[in-house]
């Protein structure tokens, strides 16, 4: 577990949602982004301030459906001033293309992305497809 950028948590496991209500309390997080082919169970109070699900198995697995609606949902609740918890309970490897493709919504270059990824340690090495995240470049910067 840990901070992917100031307003963006990845969490992998049980650790982030075994106690809610605590984990809320100490990190501020109140969107949630749940990557699981499971139906997320229920958080219980304090209810996030909005939940995604995203049907996605394994890092591999992402479509351009996937990304594009998971940053839409990034933006929209960091545009509300909220943090993000991005949370797979198989494993936080599972968020990586998300976290790729939320820095690059926010204007960091493919090559720069990359690059950082593979300098943080619970990123690397990344397996998600580049060639999808570029096919989301494509088709965002021309909207």
């Amino acid at each position: 577990m840990t901070w992917a950028t100031d307003h963006i948590f990845v969490a992998g496991g049980d650790l982030a949602l075994a106690d809610w209500r605590d984990f809320q309390e100490q990190t501020a997080v109140s969107a949630v982004v749940v990557v699981s082919t499971e139906s997320p169970r229920p958080l219980g109070a304090p209810n996030p301030w909005a939940l995604l699900w995203l049907p996605v198995g394994e890092e591999t697995d992402y479509t351009l459906d996937h990304l594009t609606l998971g940053v839409q949902f990034i933006e929209a609740a960091l545009e509300a001033g909220r943090k993000v918890l991005l949370y797979a309970p198989l494993g936080v490897h599972r968020t990586r293309p998300l976290v790729a493709a939320s820095l690059l919504a926010r204007g960091k270059t493919l090559v720069r992305v990359l690059r950082e990824m593979e300098q943080r340690p619970w990123l690397p090495p990344y397996k998600g497809s580049v060639e999808l995240l570029e096919q989301w470049m494509e088709v965002n910067s021309s909207t």
